[in-house]
C-alpha cells in the first residue's frame, strides 16, 4: 500500500524544512512526499530544490488552500493520501502506524489528534475510535471533528468524491468542507492519541489569531454551500452551517435580508431564503441567550 503526503506551502519558508523532514524520516516504506508551493514569495521554492527528487514539487501561482488541495490531489499516487501544513510536522512512525489502522479496518478516512507542544513523543499505546455519523449528517446534524489539516488521511477512492473543490481565497473553503464530506461519505477513525504536531505562531492563517473570529462565520457560510451544492444529502446540514455563520454576524432586524443575499443563486432553491433566516434567527437567539443578552 502506497501512501502519499501532500504539503501545501504559502511563505512557510522558515517552517519548511522541519516539515518536509518530519516526513522524509518516516520508517514506512513505500511512500511519496508532494508539496504544493501555493506562489510563495520567500525562500520557499529555493527550499525546496534542495531536495532534489526526494520530493515532488508543484509550483504554482497563489490561489487559496483550496487550490492547494486539489494540486496535490492530482499529483499523488498512493492508495492513501494524508495532509500536512507547511508549519506543522508528522511525529515519528506516523505513517506506519496509520497504515496499520487503515490495514486492520474497513475504514475509508482516518484523523489523528494533533499536539501542540513540540517536544511530545508519539505514544507507544494508541487510542482509536471507529466513527460513523453519517445519519446525523444527513439530517443536517454536524458531529464535532475537532482535528486540523496535518491530522487528516484518506483513502483514494473516498478523496476522489470529494477533490476537486471549488477554490476560495485565504481559508474560508478548507479542511472543514473536507471533513464533513469524508464523514458523510465513508466510515472513518479518529486516534485519540496525536501523532502530529501543531505549530501556533503569530504568521498562523486561523488557528490561535484574532482572524479566527471574523473568519469563522465566512468558513460555516462558504462550507455549508459547497456542501450543499455538492451533495444531495447534506442540503439539510449545509442550510445549518450558513444559518449559523449569518446567526453570527447579522442583527436580528436584518437576518432575512442576509439570508436572501446569501443562498440567491445556490443550491437551496427559491424558496429557501426564509427557511435559512428562521434557522438563523433561532441561532441567534440562542446565542444571546446563553450570553445573557437581552
Amino acid at each position: 500500500m502506497k501512501l502519499s503526503v501532500l504539503i501545501n506551502n504559502f511563505n512557510y519558508g522558515q517552517f519548511l524544512r522541519p516539515c518536509i523532514d518530519s516526513v522524509l524520516s518516516q520508517t514506512y516504506p513505500d511512500f511519496e512526499v508532494i508539496v504544493v508551493d501555493d506562489g510563495s514569495t520567500d525562500d520557499s521554492r529555493k527550499i525546496l530544490a534542495s531536495y532534489g527528487d526526494r520530493i515532488r514539487s508543484v509550483l504554482k501561482e497563489n490561489g487559496g488552500q483550496a487550490s492547494s488541495f486539489n494540486a496535490g490531489f492530482a499529483a499523488a499516487s498512493g492508495d492513501i493520501l494524508f495532509l500536512l501544513d507547511a508549519d506543522d510536522t508528522f511525529l515519528p512512525g506516523k505513517l506506519e502506524r496509520i497504515a496499520e489502522i487503515y490495514d486492520r479496518n474497513e475504514i475509508d478516512w482516518c484523523f489523528d489528534r494533533v499536539t501542540t507542544n513540540e517536544g511530545d513523543q508519539p505514544s507507544p499505546e494508541l487510542q482509536v475510535t471507529l466513527f460513523d455519523k453519517r445519519q446525523t449528517l444527513r439530517k443536517g446534524g454536524f458531529p464535532s471533528l475537532p482535528v486540523p489539516t496535518s491530522g487528516l488521511s484518506f483513502r483514494r477512492d473516498l478523496l476522489a468524491q470529494i477533490l476537486p473543490m471549488s477554490v476560495a481565497r485565504d481559508v474560508v473553503l478548507s479542511d472543514n468542507y473536507i471533513k464533513f464530506a469524508a464523514a458523510y461519505l465513508g466510515l472513518g477513525a479518529i486516534v485519540e492519541t496525536p501523532l502530529t504536531f501543531q505549530r501556533i505562531h503569530a504568521s498562523n492563517r486561523y488557528t490561535g489569531t484574532n482572524r479566527a473570529k471574523t473568519l469563522r462565520p465566512r468558513i460555516m457560510i462558504a462550507t455549508g454551500l459547497e456542501l450543499a451544492r455538492r451533495y444531495d444529502g447534506l442540503q439539510a446540514l449545509g442550510k445549518s452551517l450558513v444559518a449559523g455563520g449569518i446567526a453570527q454576524t447579522t442583527s436580528l432586524l436584518k437576518l432575512h435580508s442576509e439570508a436572501r443575499d446569501t443562498v440567491a443563486g445556490g443550491p437551496f432553491g427559491e424558496n429557501a431564503a426564509t427557511e435559512v433566516a428562521w434557522m438563523a434567527a433561532r441561532k441567534r437567539l440562542g446565542n444571546m441567550l446563553r450570553r445573557g443578552q437581552s
